[in-house]
């Protein structure tokens, strides 16, 4: 019988055999479209370990994106069994963080440092732009102008491994280079011999960007003294210790001795460079570059060539090997489409990289059809027509909706709602222009301020309080008059808001105010809605954690400070069935994608030709002219060819009345052979089911479809397992809508102490004296950013100090346990599940407070902030218990067996609150077959309960069960 790698390469043509034989030597592979690109990189993994001694771990795959990651270990997985974990898949990032938490004794000055929020990055720079010199930088009447841009450009210049330096000389070496240029100098006119215009211009933004530079550094040195790193920094860190630390570049050189890297049209100079120094170690190294210029949607033109002939140069002896047939589109959409992004080059340009596909599939070749309409609005009455056939004809096929904007992806969810169509999508929104955000910044500003009684009138307008209409057409009357007592009588809550706001916590507040006005009750109704609400929350918790804010009025203000200055904060949502027929996308969104019928209903200028975006700084590489075009040209090439069957092009020319439209300048560089035009008149087209019908239902619908992403996406924690084994309206609420929450006092005692324990397994002293120093310390550091409220930390923190010496005395011996320790460490297993005979993968997750390795035996050790329970209250035999912490551990078993195969796995609880005797048990129960089973059972139960819908409508047996009663408010 074969294997399934023998059934797998037996089907790929020569030149793919070629990619997966060639595991020897540099190897670069032209990849366009279809071209079964991730079929070869996972192959070529599973013949690399069947055919060396190589272990799975010296394997190193990277791709672009996190989902990427997922669909080369699926594959993986599929081919390899269970070894597919061990072979090192990563995003970049994801690499560079895996490395510096691997050998951390490597980084120590950033062993404790945190990630940095966006605000905290902005409120970095807005202090160092108060200092004199970079006072152009802080124009008049608009001091706050360069802040986000300064923080985008310190992004862009780390993403290409610039440093101020490199900034700063680039900048002042333009400088000398345009005073010096005769081009520069006006040779006509009043200004005659002077510079021109735009060498001023540009001269102008060069000293900014030495100022920039300055700015950038400055920026660096203080976010090393606060301990902080940002997204970014992970890369540069790594790149920065291996340009300087040999032993650790020799570590990685000899444990990684094959390289693959998908996606490679995308990489950025830091990526390239990481890249290169790990392959550097051999002179003709094994590394296997996967890429396709022309689907470069990340990066600009002239940057992404650059990635191809860059490693040529490096490496002679780089084979080569282009692979020609597409195994997605038929032909006529392959002909169609290279017509479009030959435009892209010059004659005899990069032909090399300019590879024509060739369909290797049996679809029957039909041109594109591209629909003019006389107005968007026939255009898109087209489109309902059209899926209304697919659905009822070909319920089987798959359709895509692709758009350029995510402007563009709202309208036609609310179109395709309006003739109850459903798709999955994913959909963006501003948290400012939306109207849950737009509300609730009314809503703070009044209970900031009573005299904003018109905010107060608008909040009531929107919704909240609970309101009948007559209700409110009669209290915004009587919020008009000013008489706000007659409003505290109608609205209690009022009253209850007005006395809190001088007694409660910060965000304590913002939460309860939300609580009492209805807002989260709102929020909860609709996925986005819910996600712009937690996003608020982060906002919100960022802001305290900065400033160390209890007072609420002071937060509110910093709030709204921050909504007046910022220029947009963004938030994403997936909707609807991950399953689903039609699925609605941006065209950046489609990557990596494929589907029947791909259907672009806005193509014209207005919708994909964005301005460029202005310069305010000078970049060692710019764009050059016509890489806008050029970019653009590329998306939409990736847009197209995501079809197997067919491509329906729509451009309405008329939107509203009198905005006339331009087609979209690509369609007439497709090729004309394999085009099909129709002309349809601006008037509405008649369709069936246009009534929307049954909004309740759908909206139901809506939030099943929303738990089933949330799971598929994020997987099952044993913490959402628990909360369903109590009451499904429970798990719905706190593990699905994940409400935001004030902090609880017995959660951050819980945050601190893990914290400290994981510190401690690190210390080399692990003496009395020594754990005690590290559990103060850590506990005292946690609370000095805790969002408790003042009165709340201060008890807690109390307790803790106070129990400190006693826990380090009790755990002397814990800690002393020979073995190899990982804490902190998060693990992973699929949970294949079925429902109505078709399976369902959940992936089971959860970060582990520490993993001891002592050779045939894990022991695994959960700390509890609590006094010790009987094993009789853990399995939940007695009366007043659940049996949650027996589940925890039943669920890590699960986990670290996954991982230890063949080793004996003992979890057990670890309960550091000391007892009357100052001890800190260790408490371990026994786990059995038959509990991992039943346990398994539960998660298959939790899979009926999400796809059937039956979460949404099933209450626990407790009657006055608060979390079943908010349900019914919420459905």
């Amino acid at each position: 019988m074969k294997t399934i790698f023998e059934e797998r390469y037996a089907r790929l043509n020569p030149v793919q055999k070629e990619a997966v034989d060639t595991i020897e030597g540099p190897v670069m592979v032209i990849a366009g479209p279809g071209t079964g690109k991730t079929s070869i990189l996972t192959l070529r993994i599973a013949n690399i370990l069947q055919t060396t001694d190589t272990p799975a771990s010296g394997i190193l795959a990277i791709t672009y994106t996190d989902a990427g990651v997922k669909a080369m270990r699926s594959k993986l997985r599929e081919i390899i069994g269970e070894r597919a974990h061990e072979v090192r898949i990563h995003t970049f990032h994801g690499f560079a963080a895996s490395i510096i938490h691997e050998f951390d004794d490597h980084f120590p000055h950033i062993s404790r440092s945190k990630q940095m929020t966006d605000i905290e990055a902005e409120t970095l720079v807005r202090t160092i732009l108060k200092d004199e010199q970079f006072a152009q930088l802080r124009p008049l009447g608009e001091p706050e102008f360069y802040v986000q841009k300064i923080v985008r450009t310190i992004s862009d210049a780390k993403r290409e491994a610039w440093t101020p330096k490199v900034m700063r000389d680039f900048a002042l070496k333009e400088i000398k280079r345009i005073e010096g240029d005769e081009s520069s100098l006006s040779t006509r006119g009043a200004t005659k011999g002077q510079l021109k215009g735009e060498a001023k211009k540009r001269i102008e933004k060069c000293e900014k960007t030495a100022l920039f530079a300055d700015v950038y550094e400055a920026y660096e040195a203080k976010k090393r003294e606060a301990k902080k790193i940002d997204f970014d920094d992970l890369i540069i860190e790594l790149l920065t210790a291996l340009q300087n630390d040999e032993l650790l570049l020799r570590l990685l050189q000899e444990k990684f001795l094959y390289l693959l890297v998908d996606e490679h049209q995308d990489t950025n100079d830091a990526q390239n460079l990481l890249i290169r120094m790990v392959a550097d170690f051999f002179e003709s190294p094994n590394l296997f570059i996967v890429g396709d210029e022309k689907q470069a949607i990340y990066r600009f033109q002239g940057a992404s060539v650059e990635n191809f002939l860059k490693f040529q140069s490096i490496w002679a002896d780089m084979k080569v090997i282009s692979l020609k047939t597409n195994y997605r589109s038929h032909q006529s959409i392959l002909d169609a489409s290279f017509s479009l992004i030959e435009k892209n080059y010059d004659e005899g340009q990069h032909e090399n990289l300019r590879v024509k596909l060739l369909s290797g599939g049996k679809g029957t070749a039909k041109p594109v059809d591209v629909i003019t309409a006389g107005n968007v609005e026939a255009g898109e009455a087209y489109l309902v027509s059209e899926l209304q056939k697919i659905i009822k004809k070909e319920p089987e096929k798959t359709v895509a909706l692709i758009t350029r904007t995510n402007r563009d992806v709202e309208r036609l969810i609310a179109l395709l709602e309006k003739n109850t169509i459903s798709a999955a999508s994913e959909r963006g929104a501003d948290i400012f222009a939306h109207p849950l955000g737009i509300v609730f910044f009314d809503l703070i500003r009044f209970l900031a301020n009573q005299s904003e009684v018109e905010a107060l009138g608008t909040t009531m307008i929107q919704g909240l309080w609970n309101l009948s209409f007559a209700d409110q057409a009669r209290l915004v009357r009587v919020v008009r008059s000013g008489n706000l007592n007659d409003i505290e009588k109608a609205i209690p809550a009022l009253k209850t808001l007005n006395r809190e706001i001088s007694r409660s916590g910060a965000l304590e507040y913002i939460i309860l105010a939300a609580n009492e006005s209805g807002l989260t009750t709102m929020a909860a109704r609709n996925p986005l809605s819910l996600e712009v609400w937690r996003a608020i929350t982060d906002l919100a918790a960022d802001i305290v954690k900065r400033g160390a804010i209890e007072d609420p009025k002071k937060l509110i203000a910093e709030l709204l400070a921050y909504q007046a200055s910022a220029e947009s904060k963004s938030v994403k949502v997936s909707s609807g069935a991950p399953d689903a027929q039609i699925r609605i996308t941006t065209a950046h969104g489609s990557k990596g994608l494929e589907y029947d019928y791909v259907f672009i209903p806005y193509a014209v200028e207005e919708s994909w030709m964005s301005r460029a975006r202005s310069s305010y700084f000078i970049m060692p590489r710019e764009r050059e002219e016509g890489d806008e075009v050029r970019d653009a040209r590329r998306l939409f090439y990736v847009a197209l060819t995501r079809a197997r069957l067919h491509v329906t092009l729509i451009a309405g020319l008329e939107e509203g009345i009198g905005r006339i439209l331009q087609p979209l300048r690509f369609i007439d560089e497709l090729d004309p052979a394999h085009v099909s035009k129709k002309d349809i008149p601006a008037k509405a087209i008649s369709v069936t089911g246009g009534a929307k019908s049954d909004l309740e239902s759908r909206r139901k619908a809506e939030l099943v479809e929303y738990a089933k992403t949330v799971l598929l996406e994020r997987g099952l924690s044993v913490t959402a397992l628990n909360h369903f084994c109590t009451c499904p309206s429970f798990f719905f609420y706190k593990s699905i809508l994940k409400i935001p929450e004030a902090p609880a006092a017995s959660s951050e005692k819980g945050n601190s102490m893990h914290l400290a324990i994981s510190r401690v397994w690190k210390l080399e002293d692990k003496s009395e004296k020594a754990i005690t120093n590290m559990l103060v310390d850590t506990i005292r550091e946690y609370f000095l950013t805790s969002l408790l409220p003042v009165f709340e930390k201060k008890a807690v923190l109390a307790e803790l100090v106070e129990n400190a010496p006693v826990v380090a005395k009790a755990l002397v011996s814990h800690f002393a346990q020979a073995g190899k320790i990982d804490v902190e460490t998060w693990m992973e297993d699929e949970f294949k599940g079925k429902f109505e005979g078709n399976p369902v993968a959940l992936n089971l997750h959860g970060k582990l407070d520490a993993v001891l390795d002592q050779g045939d035996k894990i022991f695994v050790f959960d700390y509890k902030t609590r006094e010790a329970l009987t094993p009789a209250a853990i399995k939940g035999e007695t009366k007043s218990s659940t049996g949650d912490y027996f589940r925890q551990l039943v669920f890590y078993r699960i986990l670290v067996g996954a991982k230890y195969k063949g080793k004996s796995v003992e979890p057990s609880l670890v309960f550091v609150k000391p007892d009357d005797k100052g001890r800190c048990p260790t408490v371990t129960v026994p786990v059995e077959n038959s509990d991992v089973e039943r346990v398994k059972g539960e998660v298959q139960n939790l899979i009926d309960s999400v796809w059937s819908g039956k979460v949404i409508t099933d209450t626990c047996d407790d009657a006055t069960c608060t979390w079943c009663k908010l349900k019914k408010e919420i459905v």
